[in-house]
């Protein structure tokens, strides 16, 4: 799987989706229910960083398969969705 540039993009497509799942699932509830701000600034530092990557991946793929620009921003699009990365693995990458 990691032998492929599609296939630690499709990685990483899994981790920024796992940090924002725990961002939104726990980091969230920590901060508004806990009064613990801390926790959003630690998840959602690390999946700020996360996504950076997700995305400088998400051109150079687009770039080197060749995939078509609508396919392209169908991605970062539903990136945005939670749980959306793991739709994109399994529907779009998984194919490839």
């Amino acid at each position: 799987m990691y032998s492929t540039v599609l296939g630690w993009f499709r990685f990483i497509t899994i981790i920024e989706g796992i940090s924002y799942v725990l961002l939104l699932g726990i980091g969230m509830p920590i901060k508004y229910i806990l009064d613990i701000g801390e926790a959003t600034l630690i998840l959602g530092s690390i999946h700020g960083f996360l996504f950076v990557v997700f995305v400088l991946l998400l051109l150079y793929v687009s770039i080197q398969s060749k995939w078509s620009f609508l396919k392209m921003a169908m991605i970062f699009i539903v990136s945005f969705i939670p749980f959306g990365n793991f739709v994109i693995d399994r529907k779009l990458l998984k194919h490839n």
